[in-house]
């Protein structure tokens, strides 16, 4: 899996986009926290790939001060802003960042749950998109969960389409222009979405059942399942 990055300024902006591109961005950390918690004083060893900017780590720390927290990013420039977060938070006794990939991290170590958002959209190939889910069950325990929230859908069906054009509105009801607009949608396209049963189909092949969608928004959508 060849390396990701962000340029400063991308990286440093990411977070102001995002909440003017995806419908309940703050909130989506606190639902994927809530289907996550079995009960609030437990203590976790918790997964976050593709930490990015850190708004996931900040916010289970703070939330879960019982929990320690893994984040792994292919992107320096978003590690090194998670690090200067995590540090502001005064979280650095809880939280371990890793600038890399999944397959990085040892086996050996057994994680209790584990999120992936955002960042499927990223990976291509189908193949590279099954490697990576199965390198994150390989290091969960039993039972484990694991949320994904992504963007999803069939472009060649009018349904899709049709929520492409809502969520084209909704960004520029929130302040993105125009020409921002396109170009996000359309990347996302060629980015290579999943459809629902794809996404199904690649959790069950990876090591996890009981696909449950939790969340979506125009072509944005969410899924908690579980380790087998």
């Amino acid at each position: 899996m060849s390396n990701i990055d962000f340029d400063t300024k991308k990286a440093a902006y990411y977070d102001d986009l995002a909440r003017k591109a995806v419908f309940g961005y703050d909130q989506l950390f606190i639902m994927a926290l809530s289907l996550l918690v079995e009960k609030q004083n437990e203590s976790a060893n918790v997964l976050i790939v593709g930490c990015g900017t850190g708004i996931e780590l900040i916010t289970f720390g703070k939330l879960m001060p019982t929990w320690q927290l893994t984040g792994v990013d292919p992107s320096e420039e978003m590690i090194n802003i998670s690090k200067s977060k995590v540090e502001d938070h005064k979280l650095n006794d809880r939280v371990t960042l890793h600038h890399g990939f999944v397959e990085d991290l040892p086996e050996e170590e057994k994680y209790d749950s584990a999120t992936l958002i955002f960042v499927m959209r990223f990976i291509h190939e189908t193949h590279k998109k099954l490697s990576l889910l199965k390198n994150i069950a390989q290091r969960l325990r039993p039972g484990a969960k694991l949320v994904i929230v992504d963007q999803y859908g069939d472009p060649s069906q009018d349904q899709f389409q049709n929520m492409t054009n809502a969520w084209r509105n909704f960004m520029k009801f929130g302040g993105v222009p125009s020409e921002l607009v396109i170009k996000i949608s359309v990347q996302a396209i060629e980015l290579g979405l999943f459809t629902e049963p794809e996404i199904q189909k690649l959790l069950s092949e990876s090591g996890f059942e009981k696909p449950n969608r939790f969340y979506n928004s125009f072509t944005h959508g969410g899924w908690v399942a579980l380790k087998k």
